[in-house]
Parts: C-alpha cells; structure tokens; sequence
C-alpha cells in the first residue's frame, strides 16, 4: 500500500512540474495561450489528488482542511485551463493567465506549508 501512495504523489508531482512548465514556457514565449501541457497537467493534478485524498489503510491521514483547500484550487486551476480551450480561444488576457501560474505557485505553497 505503502508503495501505491508513493507511486500516486510521483505521478501528482509529475502533473505540477508539467503544468507550471507548460504555464512557463507559454508565458516566456509571449503567447499567452493555454498549450496541451497545461490541460494535462491540470487533469493529472486532479484526478492524482483524489486518489491520494481518499481515506487510504496508512498510519497518518491527510488533514482534511488542506484537502478542501488543494481540491478548491486544483478545480479553479482546471477551469482557468479548460474553460478558454473548450471554448477554441486563440489567446487568454494576461490577468487570467498571470493568475493561473500564481495559483499553482500557492498550490505548491499550501501542499509545502501547511
């Protein structure tokens, strides 16, 4: 069991990494445009998160306020990403792209800090 948790925080490290390189990359490039990476990444975050918050048999349990809290910010991340792709945008404003990046940085912050 011990072995699947470890594998699941891997694969939902792998879905941060690719999504803040596809935000970062895209945002250096100066096209502000939702790329695969992002979507991936943002899919990854959440379908791993579930998985890992649900009540697995292991010694210590997840608090339950940090999970509220990472699941609300990996849903508004998803919509953020999601919502221009689905609707075929060719590019997003720089407020709501500025603004995705920032909430995976506090993501990552909540998920490190708390």
């Amino acid at each position: 069991m011990e072995f699947l948790v470890l594998a699941l925080r891997y694969i939902h490290l792998i879905g941060f990494a690719i999504l803040l390189g596809g935000w970062l990359t895209t945002y250096l490039s100066g096209r502000l445009k939702v790329n695969p990476a992002m979507l991936w990444g943002s899919l990854i975050q959440v379908i791993t998160g579930v998985i890992l918050s649900a009540p697995l048999p292991r010694d210590v349990q997840p608090d339950p306020m940090k999970l509220i809290v990472k699941a609300l910010l990996a849903i508004a991340i998803a919509i953020m990403v999601w919502i221009p792709h689905i609707k075929k945008r060719e590019s997003s404003s720089k407020g709501h792209f500025l603004a995705i990046g920032g909430l995976v940085l506090v993501t990552a912050g909540v998920a490190v800090f708390w």
